[in-house]
């Protein structure tokens, strides 16, 4: 599993009740009791959690790979740059190494699926073919996601509804990203190995590249790093689990974030591990059931 002490040797990229403020820029809870009407069926979706540091000097072309996922499956692909080692650290990089074994940087789960026993994936291994295999499964589940500003602080409501009994553990995650992060010193400039190669997208832009915008950033979990636990009263035909989160945006462009929620199951073992669906919107804004 990847340390704090091992980046050097990764530089080279192995890479619905009412809701109050605490004022401690912390996300305040609370599970939503009202009823909702439940469709009978879903769009599944992806989710790639990407593993990621200033420092990975391939790292861009992973976030290039997943813009070309994402154009080629409009609303059906997102992505969230989890970093460790710079100024975007997030502590999540930490609990997703534990969880998922990631043994390298410029690399990325898809669902948190294994792909032939592998479910932190090199992104010289991500193809079209994991994409459609993600996106070809029959969805039980779906999320519906509600969100407002107001001043410093936003709220939303998730939604997590089923089609079908399942059995296993189910926990709802929420996470808070800003796209097009930039920044001043070594925490954001990012290393980049493309800088003499012509046929790329970074030649010539300096190594590192100072300026350079980062992808969906997680900046915030709004449940615990697992996420909530769904009752199982929950998880039938028409049964739906809603929670309400309330936090500070004070330092993030409110403009460029984004709310991704999805429902996991988990697993004895970085094998057994899988994102069941997955919705995104913009903050300030809602996403209906697709």
């Amino acid at each position: 599993m990847i340390s704090v002490l091992s980046v050097l040797s990764f530089s080279a990229c192995q890479k619905d009740d009412e809701m109050v403020n605490t004022g401690n820029n912390m996300p305040v809870e609370a599970t939503a009791l009202s009823k909702v009407i439940v469709p009978s069926t879903f769009t599944q979706k992806l989710l790639m959690e990407m593993y990621s540091t200033v420092h990975c000097a391939t790292c861009p072309d992973a976030e290039v790979k997943y813009d070309n996922y994402a154009a080629a499956n409009v609303d059906k692909v997102y992505g969230v740059t989890v970093h460790t080692n710079d100024a975007m650290a997030n502590a999540q990089f930490g609990f997703l190494d534990g969880l998922m074994n990631v043994t390298a940087y410029s690399s990325g789960s898809f669902n948190r699926l294994p792909f032939n026993g592998v479910a932190a994936l090199h992104k010289t291994t991500w193809n079209k073919t994991i994409i459609g295999s993600c996106l070809s499964k029959t969805a039980s589940t779906g999320l519906m996601l509600t969100s407002t500003i107001s001043g410093s602080n936003a709220t939303t409501t998730i939604t997590a509804g089923f089609n079908k009994v399942l059995s296993g553990t189910y926990y709802l995650t929420v996470y808070a990203v800003e796209d097009n992060v930039t920044g001043s010193g070594s925490g954001y400039d990012q290393a980049n190995y493309y800088n003499n190669i012509a046929t790329s997208p970074f030649y010539q832009l300096g190594n590192p590249m100072v300026g350079y915008k980062h992808s969906y950033v997680l900046r915030k979990v709004l449940t615990p790093a697992i996420g909530v636990v769904i009752p199982a009263s929950s998880i039938t035909a028409g049964g739906s689990f809603s929670k309400t989160y309330t936090f500070s945006t004070t330092g993030y462009s409110t403009s460029q974030i984004y709310l991704i929620a999805f429902v996991n199951k988990t697993g004895p073992t970085y094998l057994t591990q899988e994102i069941m669906n997955v919705q995104r919107v913009k903050l300030g804004m809602n996403k209906a059931w697709d």
